[in-house]
């Protein structure tokens, strides 16, 4: 058991995948996204406007995704990403969790780094030492809205 033990830990420290964190991104007063690596450049994102940009791709999130943003009375918004994990798990993303001290959840809205697709939207609640994570159906006219507003600039 002491061996089992042992092994479990030591993969537990050598294995990327599992003890994965995204990389917390900061957006400049210019909208400047900063903090992803120069081949996502220009990164930008307008949060007045809801008007995210990642090299030569725009979207400008329609209503059904900025309502995330407007639940909250004191929105604070972190921005991460992640780039360095085997696509074969998940696409690079970038994940905007949008919360309020107030409040004992948040959203994340997790977009793919590459197309600005839309990956997922999900609800976390803090339930005593716990998270749970819901993961929020979007009716197929948000998705269309959102997958028809993503432009390509050149």
């Amino acid at each position: 058991m002491k061996t089992f033990l042992i092994l479990f830990s030591f993969l537990l420290l050598t294995n990327r995948d599992v003890i994965h964190k995204d990389t917390p991104l900061q957006i400049d007063k210019n909208g400047n996204i900063i903090g992803l690596p120069n081949e996502y450049s220009p990164a930008k994102f307008d949060e007045a406007e809801k008007i995210l940009q990642i090299r030569n791709r725009i979207i400008v999130f329609p209503e059904c995704i900025t309502e995330y943003f407007e639940e909250y009375k004191n929105a604070k918004l972190n921005l991460s990403a992640s780039w360095y994990h085997s696509k074969d798990i998940m696409p690079f993303y970038l994940n905007f969790e949008i919360s309020d001290y107030s409040t004992d959840y948040s959203h994340s809205i997790l977009i793919n780094l590459e197309t600005l697709e839309l990956i997922k939207v999900y609800k976390e609640t803090r339930k005593a030492i716990s998270f749970i994570n819901e993961i929020i159906e979007l009716d197929k006219n948000c998705l269309n809205q959102y997958k028809n507003g993503i432009k390509i600039t050149y």
